[in-house]
């Protein structure tokens, strides 16, 4: 997005605060761009979260700025500019028991203190809206709805590309596959996915995988054993992280993306998904279909024989699919950093 605010905002002069200039990369030298750098580091949360409210405003006060934008849930406590506060999601109020108790009760503090003191609320989707709207009482008027999109990287491949033989090498792959891309925590309900994986295997054929792509995250043993235990568990592959090249590439040569999570604030996979051609089976909940639109199959998270029956419908409906993937690229084309960018701009002309 800031490269975006480059190309259409020469008037206003911006300051990218980040720890040790780890963001510099993310934009190009411009007279009204500069970027601040703190000592802070990520790795420490309560030292990143003491700068924040107790070293934070005195730059900011420094710096002349007249709006300050908190991306990622935060806002100084001593409040000294304007202030704009992104949330993504609340998680921590509609599924408390996904995520660590501690984690829990923190995020509900934080979220509801910065609910109150920011003049005004981005919220990345209308879901997410609503669910502040009614869990925290924010008042419609002080929320902002400002889509995410996907980076220009994810594509379909290019003709006579062909990266489907380094994931074989690499992974383990053998032919088809359906993906999953996002942390394995109960959140993102990959137990579920599993067990509707290994129902339709026998529909599906044997050589067909499902490939799961991302970090450990809270509880993941419990995925792991659960995928032990499961019939059919050697076609299920983790690959844990995965280069940005290794993801992309795993979109583009996927024959579908299965995306069953029980909550998302937005749910960017799915739009990198439809930009690199994969058909699509998501929830029907949440900001799932807000984003998905008509282009995915929508299923009940909850329910493994739903989910069991897109994939086998899917997978032995070439027609169903390749319409799918036509859609799916009407759908995330909708979604633009260029959009991002002017509206995000509109707010903070808002309280300037």
């Amino acid at each position: 997005m800031i490269k975006k605010l480059q190309d259409i905002d020469l008037e206003n002069n911006y300051c990218l605060i980040s720890n040790n200039g780890e963001y510099e990369h993310t934009f190009r030298q411009q007279p009204n761009f500069e970027n601040h750098r703190t000592w802070v580091s990520n790795e420490n949360h309560l030292i990143g979260d003491f700068w924040e409210n107790f070293c934070l405003p005195s730059v900011l006060k420094k710096k002349g700025v007249d709006v300050f934008h908190g991306p990622a849930f935060m806002v100084p406590l001593k409040k000294y500019p304007k202030t704009v506060v992104t949330i993504h999601d609340i998680v921590s109020f509609i599924m408390p028991d996904t995520i660590p108790r501690k984690y829990a009760f923190y995020m509900r503090m934080l979220i509801s203190l910065v609910a109150r003191r920011a003049d005004r609320i981005i919220s990345v989707s209308e879901s997410t809206k609503k669910d502040l709207m009614e869990w925290l009482r924010v008042p419609e008027n002080k929320i902002s709805v400002v889509h995410q999109a996907v980076s220009d990287r994810f594509r379909p491949p290019a003709p006579g590309e062909d990266s489907l033989r380094g994931l074989r090498e690499k992974f383990g792959i053998r032919g088809k596959y359906m993906l999953f891309v996002g942390n394995l925590e109960p959140r993102k309900n990959l137990t579920r996915l599993m067990e509707a994986f290994a129902s339709s295997k026998n529909r599906l054929g044997d050589d067909y995988q499902l490939v799961i792509c991302g970090k450990k995250g809270w509880l993941y043993n419990d995925i792991l054993n659960a995928c032990d235990q499961l019939k059919g568990a050697n076609d299920i592959v983790i690959t844990n992280y995965a280069s940005e090249d290794d993801l992309l590439h795993l979109y583009q040569n996927s024959d579908m993306f299965v995306f069953p999570t029980r909550y998302e604030g937005f749910g960017l996979p799915v739009l990198e998904a439809m930009a690199c051609g994969a058909p699509v089976i998501t929830s029907n909940i949440s900001s799932l279909p807000e984003i998905a639109g008509d282009a995915a199959l929508l299923i009940d998270p909850l329910s493994v024989d739903e989910i069991s029956r897109a994939m086998i419908k899917l997978s032995n409906n070439p027609g169903l699919r390749a319409e799918m993937r036509e859609k799916g690229f009407k759908q995330a084309a909708k979604f633009s950093w260029m959009d991002t960018a002017r509206q995000t701009l509109e707010v903070y002309r808002s309280i300037a």
